[in-house]
């Protein structure tokens, strides 16, 4: 039987194992965290640093593995890559490429010098912070090559500043820190996959986050599919987009670029992600399109190509008329007592799936990170109203206690915000 190692064991690639296992594969798991979460789905697993390429190679060998994924781990993408290179294992990425994609600056040069609207910002250093002007405000300040909403504060005032740059240092590998104006406006997640320098837009989703942590990053809600902007978006930028990835010279993966949507609906991205995505939006796709790009990454690893069926004619933004929700349930750090409907909530009819990220007696942690995400659930509806009926009854049923009984979930998403979404017959 062919084996798989993947790198990195979050939660969020406890789908990518359970897929591979689905497809006759043998899994193995390596991942620092002996609790990651994906780690119960593999085959074997291995309590080992993941930025440590050396040991995972000598897995590699010793397990006799046949192909590399990368989990949802930012992070980990250029040991994914000399791990790959070094045991002459397909890789969908060159290192130029992963660099464009992952460090900030280095996308956001690269959209202005392909016609793409970007967010204005700029790098500066623990030295040059000096030189900042002292207008503009309010402004986020965030890691020029970090993920996870790690290192990312909101900064109101002058005084702020340093304090802020500081924090993004201390998670940047590189030293540098990105400031950027504070964007109000929808924002808009766009999501790609590539088949033999092919890009192939699968959707628009505008994602809706929490303001309770007025100093953090704000941490996400939920992720409605279609985007209210994707008419326009594939009118008018999606050639730009696409003309720079073949620019670029990608040929296969997965991408999503996040944006801001101004008034008018046109959208300025400042960040993009070369990998499979935490926010797990496949689900949605695999759903009403039939296009699982897990499966995708997967058959690469193990083929050197993106599937051997081309996606572009089942590719549909506009989901066949569907609608579909990723739910991000926030919860307050403190450790877990209890955790109440998951089961039900799993049994309903239009839930495809339920992504936990802690059992009962694991601590939450990281506030103002994505480790704030309780559980995740994904949806498809026939309509806004049933897809509005199906998280409320999501609330109604899950919650997470601390120790003492209290719970420790954070403010919802509006569904009411959901009757704002329009038909595709133009009715509300």
């Amino acid at each position: 039987m062919a084996r798989l190692l993947v790198i990195g064991g979050n939660s969020a690639t406890a789908g990518l194992v359970e897929t591979a296992n689905s497809m006759g594969l043998e899994t193995v798991v390596v991942d620092a965290d002996p609790k990651a979460y994906a780690k119960r789905y593999a085959r074997r697993s291995y309590d080992v640093d993941g930025t440590d390429a050396d040991q995972i190679e000598e897995i590699a060998s010793s397990e006799g593995v046949d192909g590399v994924v990368l989990g949802a781990v930012e992070m980990l993408m250029g040991v994914y890559r000399k791990v790959c290179t070094d045991l002459d294992m397909p890789c969908y990425a060159s290192g130029e490429l992963l660099r464009l994609f992952s460090d900030k600056q280095s996308f956001k040069s690269l959209c202005e010098g392909c016609g793409v609207p970007t967010v204005g910002g700029g790098i500066y250093s623990r030295e040059s912070i000096e030189d900042f002007p002292a207008d503009g405000f309010p402004l986020i300040v965030k890691p020029a090559d970090s993920s996870g909403s790690r290192g990312i504060t909101v900064c109101y005032d002058r005084g702020g500043l340093r304090p802020a740059v500081e924090e993004a240092l201390s998670f940047s590998r590189s030293g540098r820190a990105l400031i950027e104006r504070y964007m109000s406006g929808q924002e808009v997640v766009v999501y790609y996959a590539f088949q033999d320098g092919e890009p192939v837009l699968l959707g628009l989703c505008d994602r809706y986050t929490n303001h309770e942590m007025q100093s953090f990053a704000q941490l996400p809600t939920s992720y409605v599919f279609p985007s209210k902007h994707t008419r326009k978006y594939m009118e008018s930028e999606d050639g730009a987009v696409k003309g720079m990835f073949r620019r670029a010279g990608v040929r296969d993966g997965v991408m999503f670029l996040q944006g801001f949507a101004d008034a008018s609906g046109k959208i300025a991205f400042y960040e993009s992600g070369y990998r499979l995505s935490g926010a797990q939006e496949h689900y949605i796709f695999s759903e009403a399109c039939g296009i699982d790009t897990k499966r995708m990454m997967i058959e690469y690893a193990m083929e050197g190509r993106m599937s051997c069926s081309r996606i572009s004619g089942r590719a549909d933004p506009m989901l066949g008329g569907r609608w579909g929700c990723k739910l991000s349930v926030l919860a307050r750090p403190g450790k877990i007592g209890r955790i109440a409907g998951l089961g039900p909530i799993g049994r309903l009819d239009r839930v495809i799936r339920v992504s936990p990220c802690y059992d009962e007696g694991d601590e939450i942690s990281g506030e103002g990170t994505l480790r704030q995400i309780a559980c995740r659930f994904f949806a498809v509806a026939d309509s806004p109203e049933e897809l509005k009926e199906t998280i409320d009854q999501i609330y109604s049923l899950y919650d997470v206690y601390d120790e003492d009984g209290n719970s420790m979930l954070m403010g919802r998403f509006d569904t009411d915000l959901l009757m704002g979404y329009r038909r595709r017959d133009g009715k509300k």
